[in-house]
C-alpha cells in the first residue's frame, strides 16, 4: 500500500511533529487585478498551486445528516470563490447556469444573498427545482446501491435538465474556468463567449448583481478543423480564462489559439496561434510575475509555453520579449478518461522566494507519466540539458511509478504544490472495463461505486540545492475521482475525494500527511453521490471547512458536528 524511500524512518522521526498553525508555503503573490483572498479563480490563485495556508481539521469521521449543507445546482457546477466584503465573508457559487453569492450563518445554513440566472440556450434543456435536483441524487444513489448502471443510464437520459451530459455542458454553455476580480465581478468562459457579472454595489455585501458584458468571440480565433481531426469534436471552443499581473484577461482555444481582452470591456485585444498541425490546448493556464507581470504559462500536448503580455496587451511569442517553447514527452493518446495525448495538468508555478527555484510544474503524456519541472524564468548559467529529457529548459523530471499493480499512470488534474511538495494522481483504471456510455457525469458516479475507482496518489519534494525532485511517497490502496487535490499547508495534509481499495461502495475524503504519506484526515460518506466532487477542485472556507461544488450542489462539511470512528486505513 505505502512505498517509502529507504530513508522513510529517519524522515518520520524529524517530522513526526507537523508545525499546524506557523506553515506558510510559498504561495502566489497577490494579483491586483483580482479578489484579494486566498480563492478567487478556478485552480485558487494565479500560480494554479491548488493548495491554502488554512488549516483542515485532522481525525477520523463519519458524516451525519446534521453535517453538512448542500446548495442544489442546476447542472454540472465546479466553483467556488471567496472574498470578505466589509466584516462579512462571502462565497460565489457558479450553480450550472446561475452565479450565486453566498453567506454561510453562524447556525450552519447557507444564505443566498443574491443570484444571476443566465439564459439556457442548449436544446431539450428545462430547469428543475432544488428540491427535484434532491431527488436526483436520492434516485442516483439507488441505482449505485443497487449497482445497475443501466437503470441509471436510463435514468439520468431521461432527466429534462440534461443530465447525461451535465459536465460537457458546462463546455458549450457553462463556465469551467472563471475568476473573481478586484471589485468581485465574475468573469466565465464558455462555447465561444465570454461575460461578467457585476455586483451593483461591490462595497456592499447585500448588493445583488446583473450581468454586465457577453461577448461573443470573432470565429477567426477557433479551428474547427484541428479539433475534428485531434478529438473528433466538431467545434473549437475556449478552455481556459486567467489574468495576467500587468491587468488583462487571457483566454485560450481547444484549438491552440490564445488571447488578450480588456478586463472591463471584454473587447479583444490581440491573438496568437500555435504552429502544431494537431497543436492542441486541453488545459488552463498560470499566470505569474515575471517579465513585469505579463507571463501566461500554458501547455499544449506537445510543449510548454510562456508567452508574455506587454502593457498594452500583445501577446508575444519571441525569445527577444522573454517568452519561451519547450518540448516535452506527449506520450500515447488513450482510449478513455484522457481526450487527446501530452499532459492533462493545468500548468503549476512554484518557488517564489530569492533563495527557490522558479519552477513551472505539471505531469506528461508517458504511459507511466513524469512529474516535470522547467525552469519559467532564465536558465542557469552553465546548465547542461539532463539526460532522457527533450530539453535544456527541463530543470528535472521523475517518472511517477506507484508499482506494478498500476501499469498506467495518468492524471487529467492539476499538479497540487504547497513549501516545495508535489501532489499528483492516477486518473487510468487498471482495467479499462467497457462503460454503457462515456458520460463523464455517468462514469464519475460509476467509479468507486460500481466498479473499481483508478488507484495511486504520490507526493515528491523539490530539492533547490540539487535541483531535483524526490520521491517522498507513494500510495496504491487510495484512488481519487476525477475531482482536483488540495495541499493544506496549515495542517501538512494532502487531501482526495475518491475510495479505499477493494471497498467499493463507500466514499471518502482522504487527507495524507505531506511528509510521511498516513492518512490523518478520514470523512466516510458511504454511498451518497452529493459528496462526490464530479472534476471541482477540492476546496475550503475560511474556517477550514470542506466546501466546494460537488455534483448536486455546492457542499459545506464540518467535522465538528460528525460521528468520531475509528479509521479505515488503520484497521485495514
Amino acid at each position: 500500500m505505502f512505498a517509502r524511500p529507504p530513508h522513510w524512518a529517519l524522515l518520520a522521526t524529524c517530522l513526526a511533529v507537523p508545525a499546524f498553525a506557523t506553515a506558510n508555503g510559498s504561495i502566489a503573490p497577490a494579483n491586483p487585478y483580482l479578489a484579494q483572498s486566498y480563492n478567487n479563480q478556478t485552480h485558487w490563485n494565479d500560480g494554479a498551486s491548488d493548495s491554502t495556508d488554512i488549516a483542515v481539521a485532522r481525525g477520523s469521521y463519519k458524516i451525519t445528516p446534521d453535517a453538512y449543507r448542500v446548495l442544489p445546482n442546476e447542472s454540472g457546477s465546479l466553483v467556488q470563490y471567496t472574498d470578505k466584503v466589509g466584516d462579512t465573508d462571502l462565497y460565489w457559487f457558479w450553480a450550472g447556469f446561475s452565479l450565486r453569492k453566498v453567506k454561510i450563518e453562524d447556525d450552519f445554513t447557507f444564505t443566498e444573498v443574491a443570484r444571476v440566472d443566465l439564459p439556457v440556450k442548449l436544446p431539450n434543456f428545462q430547469p428543475v427545482t432544488p428540491e427535484q435536483r434532491l431527488q436526483q441524487a436520492a434516485q442516483t444513489r439507488k441505482f449505485l446501491e443497487a449497482g445497475d448502471e443501466k437503470g441509471l443510464l436510463d435514468y439520468m437520459t431521461a432527466q429534462p435538465n440534461r443530465m447525461l451530459t451535465g459536465t460537457t455542458d458546462q463546455v458549450l454553455g457553462g463556465a469551467i474556468y472563471s475568476l473573481l476580480t478586484r471589485d468581485d465581478a465574475f468573469i466565465g468562459a464558455s462555447a465561444r463567449r465570454v461575460f461578467r457579472i457585476d455586483q451593483n454595489d461591490h462595497k456592499n455585501p447585500a448588493s445583488g448583481m446583473r450581468l454586465t458584458r457577453e461577448v461573443q468571440l470573432p470565429d477567426e480565433l477557433f479551428d474547427n478543423d484541428k479539433t475534428k481531426r485531434g478529438l473528433n469534436i466538431p467545434l473549437d471552443a475556449t478552455f481556459g480564462i486567467g489574468m495576467t499581473l500587468n491587468g488583462y484577461l487571457v483566454v485560450n482555444t481547444m484549438g491552440g489559439a490564445i488571447a488578450t481582452l480588456d478586463r472591463t470591456t471584454l473587447k479583444l485585444v490581440d491573438s496568437y496561434r500555435v504552429q502544431g498541425a494537431d497543436e492542441l490546448f486541453l488545459n488552463s493556464f498560470a499566470t505569474g510575475p515575471e517579465v513585469e507581470g505579463g507571463a501566461v504559462y500554458v501547455a499544449s500536448n506537445q510543449n510548454m509555453y510562456r508567452f508574455v503580455v506587454d502593457k498594452q496587451g500583445k501577446i508575444h511569442a519571441d525569445d527577444a520579449s522573454g517568452a519561451w517553447k519547450a518540448p516535452y514527452e506527449r506520450g500515447e493518446r488513450f482510449t478513455s478518461i484522457k481526450i487527446a495525448d501530452g499532459t492533462g495538468s493545468t500548468p503549476t508555478l512554484m518557488g517564489y522566494g530569492p533563495d527557490e527555484d522558479k519552477l513551472v510544474v505539471f505531469t506528461d503524456g508517458a504511459k507511466k507519466m513524469n512529474l516535470v519541472a522547467m525552469w519559467r524564468d532564465g536558465i542557469p548559467a552553465g546548465w547542461k540539458q539532463k539526460p532522457g529529457t527533450q530539453s535544456p529548459r527541463v530543470a528535472d523530471q521523475r517518472q511517477v511509478d506507484m508499482g506494478p499493480s498500476i501499469p498506467t499512470v495518468q492524471s487529467e488534474q492539476s499538479v497540487a504544490v504547497y513549501d516545495g511538495h508535489a501532489f499528483v494522481v492516477n486518473n487510468i483504471p487498471a482495467v479499462d472495463k467497457p462503460v454503457l456510455n462515456k458520460s463523464g457525469y455517468y462514469v464519475t458516479m460509476l467509479n468507486g461505486m460500481t466498479r473499481p475507482a483508478p488507484s495511486g496518489v504520490a507526493m515528491f519534494k523539490w530539492d533547490n540545492a540539487r535541483d531535483q525532485w524526490s520521491t517522498l511517497w507513494t500510495r496504491s490502496d487510495v484512488g481519487s475521482i476525477s475531482i482536483v487535490p488540495m495541499i493544506s499547508g496549515g495542517s501538512r495534509m494532502a487531501l482526495i475525494n475518491g475510495f479505499y481499495a477493494g471497498r467499493l461502495g463507500e466514499g471518502f475524503h482522504i487527507g495524507m500527511d505531506l511528509d510521511t504519506g498516513k492518512t490523518v484526515l478520514e470523512i466516510a460518506t458511504g454511498s451518497d453521490p452529493v459528496f462526490n466532487g464530479m472534476y471541482a477542485p477540492i476546496k475550503v472556507d475560511r474556517r477550514g471547512r470542506l466546501m466546494y461544488g460537488m455534483a448536486f450542489g455546492m457542499v459545506l462539511m464540518d467535522t465538528s458536528r460528525m460521528e468520531k470512528v475509528g479509521q479505515v486505513a488503520k484497521a485495514e
